[in-house]
């Protein structure tokens, strides 16, 4: 997770830019191959915590390259913006980027790229796409699913329009947050809104496997697609990209009390949450069931309606259950997935994609996630290791102890302490790159795993109207 981005000066500091001019960056790094689709879910908050300074050059290097390109980036190849993937990930990563302090003095100018980014659409002379389903999304409050829309590169958002558009609710969330933090206070009000808009695609009148109410596309004149060959069904790829329904179904963790009532309350959704990581199997055969029932295929992205590790849109919803009041499914969820890396050729489940599936396994094996963009909050599980160490800037270090911990089996946190004190929540905040000794108690009997349960224990979502 350390090996992205790469260093793209030369030892003069001279580098080319996505204007292809011939730049130098004196007394920094420039860098280059940004997979911040992927990226912007793990791989960039730990690389914050870990390498400040080179998180702070990568802020640097993507205002560069708005500079010079006269876009914010998707997927930049080297100096080619290939506009792969959908969404809207660059808003994510650079927010978590002034989370975790990568942006200071860079602020302002950070945040007129950003709104720029998610208000309006680059000109058709440059080579970048943007959020090209913003003309839908910005007066109907979705993406339009259209499988014939015009794009520059190899992807464009109305052609996956479902899953754009709960993208760039979860982005707009997070640029809310920056805005507030900012002093920005009707810009934050208005993203936050827009936080919400991941609602406007749920069909309550879709059902599966016995549960009620999904994610389904809008057309351009705003009805719910309907395919020619039949009724919608929710573990087709139709609008999604690399996903389904199911799976993006769980992309709205900046407002999780929006969710539980549109699946009918906690305890509808931790049933939802059960068959979609087939829990009673999980518990009997963790490997047996990651291996079988999760990873059906090397890209099994599509016709599929349970948890997919192979792949980004998902990596988070193992936290979920620390979301909904049931943490210790959480550490039971982790524990299973990380069955899949192993010290072999095939060590890495799905693609590694520049860092982020490494990312995945550093932060669950220490026993945390940064699920929600913008926070500076990790969700927390059961660490794999009696002992760890983070050694953050400025002489910080999280140090993480739990004394019992047998990765070969399932264990579950019983209690745990941060600093010495008695610690109920399911989640901590590593923003202000702390000194923490957080210690758990583990068990591997789930009737004692009562720990953090209650509604206080979950940590507030940033943009909901409950």
């Amino acid at each position: 997770m350390l090996l992205q981005p790469l260093t793209g000066t030369d030892i003069d500091g001279r580098y080319r830019g996505l204007d292809k001019q011939i730049h130098r960056a004196i007394g920094w790094t420039y860098y280059q191959y940004f997979s911040l689709w992927d990226t912007y879910r793990g791989q960039n908050q730990l690389l914050a915590l870990l390498r400040p300074d080179r998180a702070r050059d990568i802020a640097r290097t993507i205002l560069a390259i708005h500079d010079q390109g006269g876009w914010l980036p998707r997927w930049v190849y080297a100096d080619y913006e290939t506009n792969t993937m959908t969404g809207d990930p660059v808003t994510p990563y650079l927010v978590d980027l002034w989370r975790f302090g990568a942006l200071h003095g860079m602020e302002s100018k950070a945040f007129a790229a950003l709104k720029q980014n998610a208000t309006e659409t680059p000109p058709a002379s440059l080579a970048f796409s943007g959020r090209s389903g913003n003309a839908s999304y910005l007066s109907r409050g979705f993406v339009q699913y259209d499988e014939k829309f015009p794009h520059k590169g190899q992807d464009v958002d109305p052609q996956h329009g479902a899953s754009a558009t709960f993208e760039y609710s979860l982005a707009d969330c997070s640029l809310s947050i920056m805005a507030a933090g900012l002093g920005k206070t009707a810009d934050a009000a208005t993203l936050a809104q827009r936080g919400q808009n991941y609602q406007k695609l749920w069909d309550s009148g879709t059902t599966d496997r016995g549960f009620t109410g999904f994610p389904r596309p809008r057309t351009a004149d705003g009805t719910f697609y309907t395919p020619a060959t039949g009724p919608y069904d929710p573990t087709s790829q139709s609008g999604f990209h690399e996903g389904t329904a199911w799976q993006y179904q769980w992309m709205d963790q900046q407002d999780v009390p929006g969710l539980l009532a549109l699946m009918g309350g906690k305890e509808n959704a931790a049933a939802r949450l059960d068959t979609f990581f087939d829990y009673p199997d999980l518990v009997t055969d963790p490997s047996g069931t990651a291996h079988t029932k999760w990873v059906v295929g090397p890209y099994s992205y599509y016709n599929q309606f349970r948890y997919n590790p192979n792949n980004e849109p998902d990596l988070h919803t193992p936290w979920m259950y620390d979301l909904v009041g049931q943490p210790w499914k959480t550490s039971a969820a982790v524990r299973a997935a990380q069955t899949l890396f192993v010290n072999a050729p095939n060590g890495v489940t799905g693609n590694d994609d520049l860092g982020e599936m490494s990312a995945w396994y550093v932060l669950s094996a220490l026993g945390m996630y940064p699920a929600t963009p913008g926070t500076g909050q990790f969700l927390v599980n059961a660490p794999r290791f009696p002992y760890a160490a983070v050694h953050l800037r400025n002489g910080h270090t999280v140090t993480i102890s739990a004394p019992g911990t047998d990765p070969t089996q399932l264990q579950y946190i019983s209690a745990a302490k941060v600093n010495g004190h008695s610690y109920p929540k399911t989640y901590l905040s590593l923003a202000g790159m702390p000194s923490l000794s957080v210690s758990y108690q583990v068990t591997s009997d789930a009737t004692q795993a009562t720990w953090a349960t209650s509604p206080s224990a979950t940590p507030l979502s940033p943009c909901t109207s409950q």
